[in-house]
């Protein structure tokens, strides 16, 4: 997951009632009703998935501070760049067979975190820039790596020119209001350029059988939970074809893994400590739970 910008300075509120329950689907626009799970509201139309968006625009900023990529969501982000790379060129391999003048793409990615995708694109494309909420990690990115990458709010921000590729990884499960950074997207893409996304898939099977369990379920930091239906429906709604889905494996160090299930999921940090120690836990792994999708939409003709 990457951190990303939230906008909601510049829009009203979706919701007035705490419950969320009788207001209108981001997705569709239809009626969220109580869900089987607990903390969340399904829209009774189209299925899509929300958790109360209530929470204060300041205290959702303050959850992506440096800590929220060392310690808080991530064992340590820097620390998983080859991973990271990993995972990225396998999603720009997908990217390059669907553009075929790859090297003449101006590319633009909402959520860049600490740079590894800007770093590993910008040596393929023409132009390639970036922004995240996070001042830390946009220093980071920047002094490292010297990639074109700012600090600021997407919606806040104009391109001032349409890009070709727009990428958002692991970020938009993370937004208050997906359904503008969709709209917004639609007017900064060109006729033709596609928008990469990667999120947890709620209706996949792994998803299914975990119910409240699952491990994409928690919110604050992840505050909606998309299918492939659902995530579709908001792209049609704003001008995209979905031209590619997949849900591809990710790459971590097994002390990663075993970080996020033991010490942030079951709370178990004593077990956490007592098998980081061994050294086999710093090898790397690909893990394919099959409910982690990468969908690309194609921006329809003006």
């Amino acid at each position: 997951m990457s951190v990303h910008d939230f906008g909601a300075s510049t829009v009203s509120k979706p919701r007035k009632e705490a419950d969320g329950v009788g207001l209108s689907c981001l997705v569709c626009g239809g009626t969220y009703q109580p869900s089987s799970l607990p903390g969340l509201f399904r829209c009774g139309s189209c299925g899509f998935i929300s958790a109360d968006l209530n929470i204060p625009d300041e205290e959702l900023r303050a959850l992506y501070s440096e800590d929220y990529f060392h310690g808080q969501e991530y064992l340590d982000y820097i620390a998983e760049e080859e991973s990271l790379r990993l995972n990225f060129a396998n999603r720009l391999a997908t990217l390059k067979s669907l553009t075929p003048t790859w090297s003449n793409v101006d590319l633009f990615e909402v959520g860049c975190a600490y740079g590894f995708f800007l770093d590993e694109v910008k040596k393929q494309v023409r132009v390639a820039s970036g922004i995240d909420v996070s001042a830390d990690a946009i220093r980071y990115a920047v002094e490292r790596f010297d990639v074109d990458a700012r600090c600021g709010d997407y919606l806040n921000t104009d391109l001032r020119r349409q890009v070709d590729v727009v990428a958002m990884w692991d970020t938009i499960e993370h937004l208050k209001r997906p359904d503008l950074f969709i709209k917004k997207l639609a007017s900064d893409i060109k006729p033709g350029g596609l928008l990469a996304i990667t999120t947890g898939d709620i209706g996949s099977l792994n998803a299914r059988l975990r119910g409240a369990a699952w491990r994409m379920i928690h919110p604050p930091t992840h505050l909606h939970y998309f299918s492939v239906p659902t995530l579709s429906t908001l792209l049609a709604r704003n001008g995209f074809d979905v031209v590619h889905v997949s849900h591809p494996g990710n790459s971590r160090r097994i002390r990663s893994v075993l970080y996020f299930l033991l010490a942030l999921k079951m709370k178990r940090p004593g077990l956490y400590a007592a098998l980081a120690r061994l050294p086999l836990t710093g090898a790397r792994i690909t893990v394919n739970l099959y409910d982690i999708m990468f969908v690309v939409g194609k921006r329809r003709p003006a």
